[in-house]
């Protein structure tokens, strides 16, 4: 044991510093186009609220780097849609291509790639058609609000080849990738729980819904799929507090913690998960939970635990992963002896987060990590499987906590049972 300490330091020391090789090595695959570096990437932004605006911008401050710029935009409001345009045209002095249906920006041939910023149940829809069509897609997360939505759109990516990035954008956070290989290098020893929780003291999603025009918005578009209703302004604002448009907090919120366990310890799918929640805080046009807890367990033979609830900020939005040594902590990206038994970490270790973006909430890696890829056609970092994998989880976290049992999920079937 003794004479194998040497080279461990040695590693561990290479993963502080930052010179040991980062575990996101992207395997390639026959892209669906071979890219020349001249070659300009015109990408289509559907969605153009909060966050598909913060992708605009995004891919502007990339743009000479990444020889990308946004040149159509589709929203259902005609209001969104003219603000982002007015948006783009300070930025670059163009004027984008403008639709209020998506399928009439997938129709464009020149239209390379779309980032997708719907409404959550929209996001696989317009993934799967997307890929059909032959082009990239920047999805938002969660991927899917359902399994048939999932494997309908992993099986699309595949099929047709197309670079496909979910937006968990932790995995493309240096620091964090680090991480993953002090985690895998045994420094905590038997790992059996991950802790991982998302939490604030607001009544989240609930917005003023005053200024919505049934004019202004295409109300059949946005229902997509649903079947027909009268329009609903709240509805069309605060889509998030109901369950037709969402799986609420296990997708919302949930998404990005919940990922963090199975990518640290590299075991994708959880096997069942059980759970509970309710709305005891924010009563108001909320059908989804606003506490909930859902316990996973993975095949590796670790459990999850994940927590989430909107009346109490404390803990934040941070995991800590729990072995026999000792316990690795997101916030403060620290591995100590906490909790740990005999052989426990004696000297706490700390990731350094000097990088080019400290925060992992910055998308701005990730999105240059897709654009890469697109020319390259190397996996990126938080693929369609990735993606497949997060919404299965926070799926089978929202059928635990509602059906009041425990679920599995079938990986022959492909479904929650």
């Amino acid at each position: 044991m003794h004479e194998h300490l040497p080279d461990r330091r040695a590693f561990l020391k290479k993963i502080i510093s930052g010179t040991a090789g980062i575990l996101a090595v992207s395997k390639s695959f026959s892209p669906s186009r071979i890219w020349g570096a001249n070659d300009r990437i015109h990408v289509a932004v559907i969605g153009c609220g909060g966050r598909g605006n913060y992708l605009n911008d995004t891919i502007h401050r990339l743009g000479e780097t990444c020889n990308v710029e946004v040149t159509a935009i589709c929203d259902v409001s005609k209001t969104q849609l003219q603000r982002t345009a007015a948006s783009i045209r300070r930025q670059s002095a163009k004027e984008p291509i403008m639709h209020q249906r998506y399928r009439e920006i997938l129709a464009w041939k020149d239209v390379d790639a779309v980032m997708i910023a719907a409404p959550d149940f929209a996001h696989a829809r317009i993934l799967t058609e997307a890929a059909l069509a032959g082009k990239h897609a920047y999805c938002e997360k969660p991927m899917a609000s359902n399994m048939a939505d999932a494997n309908a759109a992993v099986d699309a990516v595949e099929a047709k080849k197309v670079i496909c990035q979910i937006g968990t954008q932790r995995r493309s956070h240096v620091p964090h990738q680090k991480a993953v290989e002090l985690v895998r290098s045994g420094i905590l020893g038997l790992i059996t729980e991950v802790d991982a929780q998302y939490n604030r003291c607001t009544a989240s999603w609930l917005r003023d819904f005053s200024d919505v025009r049934k004019e202004d918005i295409d109300w059949e578009q946005f229902l997509m799929f649903l079947p027909m209703r009268e329009f609903d302004p709240c509805r069309y604002r605060c889509w998030h507090l109901y369950r037709d448009y969402t799986i609420g907090l296990a997708g919302l919120l949930g998404t990005h913690v919940i990922d963090v366990g199975p990518w640290f310890l590299d075991d994708p799918l959880p096997e069942s998960a059980s759970g509970t929640g309710g709305v005891l805080v924010w009563k108001e046009k909320r059908e989804h939970y606003d506490t909930m807890e859902s316990t996973f367990l993975f095949p590796k033979g670790f459990m999850l635990q994940f927590t989430s609830r909107l009346g109490n900020s404390a803990g934040g939005t941070e995991v800590q992963i729990r072995g026999t040594k000792g316990t690795f902590d997101t916030a403060t990206l620290t591995a100590s002896g906490a909790g740990g038994g005999n052989g426990a970490i004696r000297e706490p270790i700390t990731i350094e987060n000097q990088n080019k973006y400290p925060d992992w909430s910055d998308a701005m890696p990730h999105i240059e990590n897709w654009l890469t890829c697109i020319r390259s056609g190397e996996k990126p970092n938080a693929d369609v499987h990735v993606g497949y994998a997060q919404s299965a989880a926070s799926i089978m976290a929202h059928r635990a906590c509602d059906e009041g049992r425990r679920v599995r999920f079938d990986p022959i079937r492909r479904e929650i049972v």
